[in-house]
C-alpha cells in the first residue's frame, strides 16, 4: 500500500472518539504539515502530581488536534509526564506554556533520523529531557510546574509532535515540517476535584463494561471529574443490541466525560438467523465471523490499477451508492469504496456510517490530477439525523455533478452535503470494490437488504423514487444486489448482473479473499398489509410482484409486503385482459405501472376484460417452453417478458436457446398472423 494512502479510516475510526481533530486548543496557533506523515506514534501516556493522574491514555497516530481528557491541575502542582513513543527515523518534542509568563517553552526535543533506538511498537521508549539524538535509560522526566498565582480556571498547553527529524534543528511549537503529527493536552487550574458516582447494571443476554483508560471500573466507584471513561455493550453469541441507556436516555457515544452522576443500561434481544436480510456479522453475532458484501468499482469504468495513471482512468466520480440498511451499533463504518488488497478492512476513498448513532462519512480527497488522495483529519456529521440500532434506512451517498461536493440521504431526505476541496471525493487508484459490511477496526455489524450503485448523481426525488426498488432496465444502474431473491442461500444465487461476493475475514491470497459459502440470512425491514382483489371470487387470473418475488396471490386475500417496495400487476389469464387498477380508490394511468407501499398499507383493485380473440389456435399448437428452449411453429414469432413487463428477448427461429437468461418467471407473447397466445414459464 502506498506511503500516501497510510491514512487509513482505522484512525479515523478511532481518532474520532478521542480527538477534536480540526483544531488546535483555543488561543493557540497550530504548526504546518502539508502531508500526514507516517513519522512516529505515542504508545502510552500517563502523568504524575495532577489532582487526577491519567494512566495510560491511548493515543492515535492521527488524526492532528485537541485530545478529548483534560488534565486538571492545582496552583504550585509539578506535573510530571510519563510518554513513551514509538519512531524510527522521526523527531518527538514537546512544549507548554505553563509558566509565570506564558511563554511557549520545549520540554524535550529527540530523534535520530533512520538510525532507530526510539523504535518499539509494542512497549514504546520512555523519553527524557535528557534525550537527544540517543536514547538513554534513566533520566529526568518532562515536567510542567503550575504558578503559584494561577487562578482558577486558567488554561494551559502541552503540545506533543511528531516530524521529520532533519526538518529543523531548533523546532517550535507552530513551525512548518514536511510531514508529521501534533497532539493538544489541555491543562486547566483548579483547586480542587468533583467526584460523582457511575452506576451500571449487568444486562441479560450481554455484557456492559465501562472502562477508565484500560481498567474497567465497578459500579459504584466514584469518577473524579472530567475523566473519559469507555463504555462497552457487547451482545451474547446469537442476540444483537437494542440499545444502550444513560438515566434512561439514549446513550449513543462509546465514550464517557463525567460531569454527573451516570446510571448506565444495555439492553439485547434474540437475533433471528432467517429472514430476507444478509447479515454482515462481527465476533458476539453468530457464528463469530466477519462478513462483507464486495463488488469491483470497475462497474463505473476501467481504470489502471498497474500503473496508477490518473490518464487512463475512466471511472464515473458521479455515481450514487444506496443500500437499505441496518446498524447494529452506534458508531462505525456501514458501505463504502475500499482497496481489496488490504486484509479485511474498510480502508480507502471512505467509509459511510454512524459517529454517536449520526449519519458521518470519514473520507479521503482527490488533489485533481494524481493520484495523491490524503486524509481528511475529521469526518463529515450530520447535525440531527440519526440511525440507532434496529431501524432500517435507504442510505445513499451521492457524488455532485463537478465532483467536489457529497451528499448524503436517509429515506431520500438530506442529511449530509459536504464540500470537497481539490479535485474532490477520492477514488482511490489501486484494485478496489465497493463493499457492505463491519472492518476489522470498527467491529460494527449491520444488516442490508438491497444495494444499488448508479453511474450518475440521482437527484432527490429520484433517490427518493429508488427506495421502492428500480425496474431492472433502469437507466444508470450498473450494479444491484437483491438477496431475497434467492431461492437458497449460497453466494452464487446472489442477485445482481454484476459479480459480487460475499467474504469471510481471512488472509487475503493472490489478491482475493475467501468467499463465504452461504449467506448468512436475517430479518430484515418491516412488513405492511396489501389487501387486493377482483370482482369475480374463484379464479387466481392476476399476480402481485416485487422484483421476481412472487407475492402469494389469492383473490379477495392479502399479504404482508416490505415498506417502501414498488408491487406490479402481471396478467396470467390466456383469455383476460387487465382493464384497470385502482390503488386506494385512485386508478393508474397505466395498469402497468408500478403501485408504491410505503410505511402503510394500500387496497388494489383489479379490473379485468376478455382478452384478444385467439380463435382456434391453441397455445401448444403455437408454442410451448421446455429445458431452457422456447418451441414455436414456423412463422410464429415471440417476444419475452420479465415479471416488471420489460421485454429481454425475442424470438424468430422454431426453436431458440434463453438459457442466457437470469433465473426468473417470464412471459412469452407469441404472434402467428392474427393469433397471439401467451405461456408463462420459469427459469
Amino acid at each position: 500500500m502506498k506511503k500516501n494512502y497510510l491514512f487509513t479510516l482505522a484512525a479515523l475510526l478511532l481518532g474520532s472518539t478521542i480527538a477534536n481533530a480540526q483544531k488546535p486548543l483555543d488561543g493557540y496557533e497550530e504548526p504546518t504539515f502539508p502531508k500526514d506523515g507516517n513519522v512516529g506514534n505515542i504508545v502510552s501516556f500517563s502523568t504524575s502530581g495532577a489532582l487526577e493522574d491519567l494512566e495510560n491514555i491511548s493515543i492515535p497516530k492521527t488524526p492532528n488536534g485537541k485530545i478529548a481528557q483534560e488534565l486538571l491541575v492545582a496552583p504550585g502542582a509539578k506535573v510530571e509526564f510519563t510518554i513513551k513513543i514509538n519512531t524510527w527515523w522521526g523527531a518527538f518534542a514537546t512544549f507548554s506554556d505553563a509558566n509565570e509568563t506564558k511563554e511557549m517553552t520545549r520540554l524535550i526535543y529527540c530523534g535520530n533520523s533512520g538510525q532507530g533506538g526510539f523504535e518499539d511498537a509494542t512497549n514504546g521508549v520512555t523519553v527524557y529531557v535528557e534525550d537527544n539524538t540517543s536514547k538513554v535509560n534513566t533520566g529526568t522526566l518532562p515536567s510542567i510546574t503550575i504558578p503559584e498565582s494561577a487562578e482558577e480556571g486558567t488554561t494551559y498547553l502541552l503540545r506533543m509532535m511528531f516530524f521529520g527529524a532533519n526538518d529543523t534543528s531548533n523546532p517550535t511549537y507552530n513551525g512548518t515540517y514536511s510531514e508529521g503529527t501534533y497532539y493538544d493536552v489541555k491543562v486547566t487550574v483548579q483547586s480542587q476535584i468533583q467526584k460523582y458516582t457511575i452506576n451500571f447494571s449487568t444486562p441479560e443476554n450481554g455484557t456492559l463494561t465501562v472502562k477508565n483508560g484500560v481498567n474497567p471500573i465497578t459500579s459504584g466507584d466514584e469518577i473524579s471529574e472530567g475523566t473519559i471513561l469507555t463504555v462497552t455493550a457487547t451482545p451474547s453469541t446469537g442476540y444483537e443490541l437494542v440499545s444502550v441507556t444513560n438515566n434512561d436516555e439514549v446513550f449513543p457515544s462509546e465514550t464517557y466525560t463525567v460531569n454527573a452522576s451516570a446510571n448506565f443500561a444495555a439492553t439485547f434481544k434474540a437475533l433471528p438467523t432467517e429472514g430476507d436480510a444478509m447479515l454482515m456479522s462481527a465476533p458476539g453475532y453468530g457464528n463469530g465471523e466477519d462478513c462483507q458484501l464486495r463488488f469491483n468499482d470497475t462497474v463505473l469504468g476501467e481504470h489502471n490499477t498497474t500503473q496508477n495513471q490518473v490518464s487512463s482512468d475512466q471511472r464515473s466520480r458521479n455515481y450514487t451508492f444506496s443500500a437499505w440498511i441496518s446498524p447494529m451499533g452506534y458508531n462505525g463504518v456501514l458501505m463504502g469504496h475500499v482497496q481489496n488488497s488490504i486484509t479485511w478492512a474498510v480502508e480507502g476513498s471512505y467509509g459511510v456510517g454512524v459517529k454517536d448513532g449520526k449519519l458521518a462519512v470519514w473520507y479521503r480527497k482527490w488533489d485533481g490530477s494524481t493520484t495523491a488522495c490524503p486524509g481528511v483529519n475529521a469526518p463529515a456529521v450530520s447535525e440531527n439525523t440519526t440511525l440507532y440500532p434496529g431501524e432500517f434506512a435507504f442510505i445513499s451517498l451521492v457524488t455532485s455533478n463537478d465532483g467536489r461536493t457529497f451528499k448524503v440521504y436517509k429515506n431520500g431526505k438530506e442529511a449530509i452535503s459536504q464540500e470537497v476541496e481539490d479535485g474532490g471525493l477520492a477514488l482511490l487508484y489501486d484494485a478496489c470494490d465497493f463493499a457492505i459490511g463491519d472492518s476489522k477496526y470498527n467491529q460494527m455489524p449491520c444488516k442490508v437488504e438491497e444495494v444499488q450503485l448508479w453511474n450518475k448523481t440521482l437527484t432527490p426525488e429520484e433517490i427518493e423514487a429508488s427506495m421502492f426498488g428500480p425496474k431492472a432496465d433502469a437507466e444508470g444502474l450498473v450494479a444491484h444486489y437483491l438477496p431475497e431473491s434467492a431461492d437458497a442461500t449460497t453466494v452464487e444465487n446472489l442477485a445482481g448482473d454484476i459479480d459480487a461476493y460475499y467474504r469471510k475475514n481471512g488472509t487475503v491470497t493472490s489478491g482475493n479473499f475467501p468467499i463465504a459459502d452461504a449467506l448468512q440470512k436475517t430479518n430484515g425491514r418491516s412488513l405492511t398489509l396489501v389487501k387486493y382483489n377482483a370482482p369475480w371470487g374463484e379464479e387466481d387470473l392476476f399476480e402481485l410482484h416485487r422484483f421476481n418475488v412472487n407475492i402469494d396471490p389469492h383473490l379477495a386475500s392479502s399479504a404482508y409486503v416490505k415498506q417502501y417496495s414498488n408491487l406490479y400487476v402481471v396478467d396470467r389469464s390466456e383469455i383476460l385482459d387487465i382493464a384497470s387498477v385502482t390503488v386506494d380508490g385512485t386508478p393508474l394511468e397505466n395498469v402497468s405501472d408500478p403501485i408504491p407501499v410505503a410505511e402503510t398499507g394500500v387496497n388494489i383493485l383489479v379490473e379485468q376484460k376478455k382478452a384478444t380473440a385467439i380463435e382456434s389456435v391453441t397455445a401448444e399448437a403455437i408454442a410451448y417452453y421446455n429445458d431452457k428452449v422456447l418451441y414455436m411453429s414456423q412463422g410464429a414469432t415471440a417476444v419475452i417478458y420479465n415479471l416488471l413487463g420489460t421485454a429481454v428477448a425475442e424470438a424468430t427461429e422454431m426453436t431458440t436457446n434463453l438459457e442466457n437468461l437470469p433465473a426468473g418467471i417470464y412471459l412469452a407473447k407469441v404472434s402467428m398472423g392474427e393469433n397471439t397466445t401467451i405461456i408463462r414459464f420459469k427459469k
